[in-house]
């Protein structure tokens, strides 16, 4: 089988899907992939778009929308947050699949019409929340579901950089509600959203919210002008589970000394376990009848025994969780693995987590989900 595959955009996150395409031909020693075939480029400048699909080996590039679905199986979209309803809806229209940068869409509503789209087009989306596919978080999810620390009772996540802590950061898109739907929390947190219920098996059930704008006005390079960001670069979730347990989530963008931290706990009735971004093949486990914390070290190669690439100890970022979450789908479109994840069903209670963060923020009371 092959797929022949189209991406929208040729920005930052666009590069690591790209060079996760172009990784999946020599990271997989099954025959479980199939063939996937590097279609065509489309993006807004001319030049860029042309560097781009030559660099990555784009068979086609374009600028101009009207011809870039023409006989595509899969459509990853890349495009800022408020193109991701728009591409994903042509795409399913056109009769591909998609795989979408996370937050989906930049409301809830737009998340749902995308949902709708496909089950329409009776088409399939993943959504990039890509941390899921880490191996001490693999670890983590099985350890938990199995048992291991008991019962669930608190999650806690950290997600931070400090790309947006300095005054002199240029303005740019992610700093705009109307294209970002969100600051940080739509950003980064999402990733932790999805992990806290995820990695415990739970469903949220209600979340106290708080966000703030600690810098509330950025040059803005293309104008010379400054504007005012209308987009949080702190914010804070606490989560009520359906059972005993709680949670806590904090995103921040104004933590210098961190380029991409994110640290997860939780802890149980009968034990814990920690893990970190910058560590990701290390799980820490305490377990209460042993009084011991365990340190449980696991490569890619364990994780996902058909890998030739990443080796165990050669994690430079999250694009190689990329490339498992698309190596994932197109073998499930392919009819070689019985399912994937993140789904779209999945992005879109994503989005309802998040956006019940912003409701809770703004009117000051939890909010049920």
């Amino acid at each position: 089988m092959r797929l022949r595959v189209g991406l929208v955009g040729a920005g930052w996150s666009a590069t690591a899907q790209a060079w996760s395409l172009n990784a999946l031909r020599f990271s997989a020693r099954s025959g479980r992939l199939p063939e996937v075939e590097l279609t065509r480029v489309l993006g807004r400048t001319a030049s860029k778009t042309e560097e781009f699909a030559r660099r990555f080996g784009f068979k086609e590039w374009t600028t101009d929308e009207s011809g870039f679905f023409r006989d595509l199986d899969v459509v990853l979209i890349a495009a800022p947050n408020n193109l991701h309803e728009y591409y994903a809806v042509r795409a399913f229209e056109a009769g591909a699949h998609i795989v979408l940068e996370k937050p989906v869409a930049t409301s809830l509503e737009g998340a749902k019409r995308i949902l709708d789209a496909s089950r329409r087009a009776g088409r399939h989306g993943a959504v990039c929340l890509v941390s899921r596919y880490t191996p001490a978080a693999v670890t983590a999810r099985e350890l938990v579901l199995n048992g291991d620390i008991g019962e669930v009772l608190e999650f806690r996540g950290v997600i931070a950089h400090a790309k947006h802590a300095y005054k002199d950061t240029p303005f740019e898109w992610r700093m705009s509600r109307e294209v970002a739907g969100g600051g940080v929390m739509a950003d980064l947190g999402v990733h932790l959203l999805d992990l806290a219920e995820h990695l415990t098996g739970l469903r949220v059930s209600r979340i106290y919210g708080k966000v703030y704008t600690l810098v509330e006005e950025r040059l803005d390079p293309q104008t010379g002008s400054v504007r005012k960001v209308d987009v949080e670069d702190l914010g804070f979730a606490i989560l009520e589970y359906a059972g005993r347990a709680r949670g806590l989530v904090e995103a921040s963008k104004v933590s210098p000394g961190f380029e991409e931290q994110m640290r997860v706990e939780i802890h149980g009735d009968k034990g814990g376990l920690r893990f970190s971004l910058v560590e990701p093949h290390l799980l820490y486990v305490f377990r209460r009848e042993t009084r011991r914390v365990e340190r449980i070290t696991r490569g890619f190669e364990e994780v996902y025994p058909d890998l030739l690439w990443p080796l165990s100890k050669s994690f430079e970022g999250w694009v190689y969780s990329y490339m498992l979450l698309l190596k994932r789908f197109f073998e499930f479109l392919a009819g070689s693995a019985e399912n994937y994840h993140p789904t779209l069903e999945e992005g879109v209670r994503n989005q309802e987590l998040l956006e019940a963060v912003y409701r809770s923020s703004a009117e000051d009371r939890w909010v049920p989900v």
